[in-house]
């Protein structure tokens, strides 16, 4: 009998603290801004009516996108945008801008966020895209330098090689993002990645008949949208190579791409 009062006791406060570490793991932790706003200077740059172009030392070259009244009010940090960086595929330099056009049209501007929001199109500097601590760098650096981009709310969305970038990206640095699309990405996420990714909401899209691509990244993509929050994936049998449409369905019933996108900005 006093065996059974002392175990349901431990019980009990071991059940707790498996409470509180899950609830724990759960929660979205503070980025800690470790670049500095001086620490990249554009030694080229142009802003048309709808971009606005940076290209650094470093061989970084990214066109930026704010809502119209916040071009001239950088430093208004009450409308808290969301910053949606997108990553072309392999040797797709020239097609940048193609994956970040959808994000700016006056219809997605109008009903993602009351404010709109912030759009980033990254150029690769060799082709393709490496060296995610440097690539945090810079997105920090962007944060900083225009703090009407709430930075709590970055979206990465990624094609290919773009895809498997924007996660490896999301597994260096857990607490820049909030949310990942990834079309025919090809990531395989370790436990202990998937462990500190937790609060991150992941839409993972791939197709059967993408061969080399379907078997690396169809792992990845099922075990985020098990474990982490708010999280899609979705398969297709015969879509090919492709990219993450936002009127793509998720598979529950008519929510789509869109929808979940804007369920994750709002949270």
């Amino acid at each position: 009998m006093k065996k059974r009062f002392i175990f349901i006791p431990a019980l009990l406060i071991l059940t707790a603290l498996v409470f509180f570490a899950v609830r724990w793991l759960y929660t979205p932790k503070a980025l800690n801004l470790t670049s500095d706003a001086a620490y990249f200077w554009a030694t080229k740059k142009f802003d048309d009516d709808k971009w606005l172009f940076r290209e650094y030392p470093t061989g970084h070259k990214y066109f930026l996108y704010l809502p119209e009244k916040y071009r001239d009010d950088r430093d208004n940090e009450t409308a808290k945008l969301p910053l949606i960086v997108t990553f072309h595929g392999s040797m797709e330099s020239a097609a940048a801008l193609k994956y970040a056009r959808p994000f700016i049209t006056p219809d997605f501007q109008k009903n993602i966020y009351p404010e709109g929001c912030a759009v980033m199109a990254v150029v690769a500097r060799i082709g393709y895209f490496t060296d995610p601590h440097s690539m945090s760098l810079l997105i920090q650096n962007v944060l900083l330098q225009n703090r009407c981009i709430d930075q709590t709310n970055v979206i990465a969305y990624g094609f290919s090689q773009g895809a498997k970038y924007a996660v490896e990206l999301a597994c260096t640095e857990p607490h820049l993002l909030r949310g990942v699309i990834s079309g025919s990405g090809f990531y395989q996420m370790s436990t202990k990645e998937l462990l500190s990714l937790l609060p991150v909401s992941f839409y993972f899209a791939t197709s059967a008949n993408d061969k080399g691509i379907f078997e690396q990244g169809s792992p990845t993509g099922k075990r985020c949208a098990r474990w982490c929050s708010n999280s899609r994936y979705v398969e297709y049998k015969t879509r090919g190579h492709f990219y993450v449409e936002l009127a793509d369905k998720t598979g529950r019933g008519e929510e789509t791409a869109f929808d979940w996108l804007k369920s994750v900005v709002n949270r």
